[in-house]
């Protein structure tokens, strides 16, 4: 697939991977969250790199409203650390390569089958693109951010904050001309 959407994507998940090469391994077991410890969310963010591929490969049903419920998220990203196995590097590494090589091979126009709907694997590749990025910062080490994929999760971001009617706060606060208020979140 030749997209400009692709090119971050791979600089995010290549990211996540060295991002999670970062984290000692002692680390796994301390909270993240009140949910999770590192290793959940270590496996809650490799699902960016599996599901790409999966609901390409094998389209799944539109899910109901349960789906998004915090305690669902949650506990979908503890059910991922079983596919960590052994070595999380390792597996998160060998799924990021699985992704990029379906990527590449995927022809222009690729639709996938998500919990949301179907959509082009293009649109979708967004926010998977946010959430590697993201994960990866919440694992906070000192693995340099791709710019490129800080400007794709960016600008996906603003598109989710528009889409709920604060793109103007947004815009503003981006450009100094207003702030957001103390926990504001489009994510």
């Amino acid at each position: 697939m030749d997209s400009a959407s692709v090119a971050p994507f791979r600089a995010a998940s290549r990211f996540f991977a060295d991002c999670v090469a970062a984290v000692p391994a002692e680390r796994y077991e301390r909270p993240w969250s009140d949910q999770w410890r590192v290793l959940d969310l270590i496996g809650h963010g490799n699902r960016a790199n599996l599901l790409p591929v999966e609901y390409y490969e094998r389209p799944v049903p539109v899910a109901g409203p349960d789906y998004v419920l915090p305690e669902n998220v949650a506990e979908r990203g503890r059910q991922a650390v079983s596919e960590l196995g052994d070595d999380p590097v390792a597996a998160v590494r060998a799924a990021s390569d699985r992704a990029l090589a379906v990527l590449a091979a995927v022809p222009d126009g690729a639709v996938v089958g998500t919990p949301f709907g179907e959509q082009t694997l293009v649109s979708y590749l967004r926010s998977r693109t946010a959430e590697l990025l993201l994960h990866g910062m919440d694992l906070r080490t000192n693995v340099e951010v791709p710019a490129d994929a800080l400007v794709e999760c960016g600008g996906f971001l603003v598109e989710l904050a528009v889409r709920r009617g604060q793109g103007l706060d947004v815009v503003r606060a981006l450009s100094g001309r207003g702030t957001l208020p103390s926990g504001f979140n489009v994510y």
